[in-house]
């Protein structure tokens, strides 16, 4: 019994061993994710490694055999982590530099809203900006048209992010006033909605703290503090 059981273990060592990142990609591309589109990393989860996609992260095993999606936490802490966080705010750093930015008189905090001007609870979200800001979180907001980059509402963000005020642009689209197309588009909406989908967003608003958490849905100024606050003392 002894002896198969050392065998079994060194079964599984050397199954280990041989598997490598090309059993990933032969699952993936089953998925019809092509090598140029994945990135595959190693997470805490031993045996198990993060693929990012351009439909968000999936967890695959090292022989590529087994897949899933969806959240995984680390319990390790005084709270539980997802562990896509890290991954999360590599994917913002890429696009920082391009956000509509309203910033609090008193900043405590920075949230990143992935919008469409045309979601009622975007609008809701926005209407209310102020007391965001007045409770010392600045809001830095990106394009994420639902119907897509390239839909009617995606080319009126492209036009957006192209002029030079983006602001008066922004706060014009909430109005409901008139969208002029922009001279020259800059594909920045573009690289935004896809950033989005690699998160993991499927609708709008949807939130990303500063340690990476993506929290999808409208949350009222007050309920947020309270989050963030929390989050502090961890």
């Amino acid at each position: 019994m002894k002896k198969l059981v050392i065998s079994l273990s060194l079964a599984l060592i050397s199954t280990s061993v041989l598997a490598t990142n090309a059993d990933i990609t032969n699952t993936m591309e089953k998925l019809g994710f092509s090598s140029k589109e994945i990135t595959i990393e190693n997470n805490p989860v031993k045996g198990l490694k993060s693929v990012t996609t351009p439909d968000g992260i999936f967890y695959v095993t090292d022989d590529g055999k087994f897949l899933t999606q969806g959240p995984i936490y680390n319990l390790e802490g005084s709270e539980p982590v997802n562990i896509a966080n890290s991954n999360n705010l590599k994917l913002m750093k890429s696009i920082e530099k391009d956000a509509i930015v309203y910033q609090a008189p008193n900043e405590k905090y920075v949230i990143s809203v992935f919008t469409d001007y045309t979601c009622h609870y975007c609008k809701l979200l926005h209407e209310n900006i102020n007391q965001y800001l007045d409770a010392g979180i600045s809001v830095h907001y990106f394009a994420f048209p639902r119907a897509g980059a390239d839909s009617e509402v995606g080319k009126n963000m492209q036009s957006i992010w192209s002029v030079v005020d983006r602001k008066a642009a922004f706060e014009d689209a909430y109005k409901g006033n008139k969208i002029s197309p922009a001279n020259s588009m800059i594909p920045y909406v573009t690289q935004q909605f896809n950033v989005g989908k690699k998160l993991g967003i499927s609708g709008t608003p949807a939130l990303v703290l500063a340690d990476g958490q993506l929290v999808s849905g409208y949350v009222p100024a007050n309920k947020l503090i309270e989050i963030l606050k929390n989050k502090s003392k961890n």
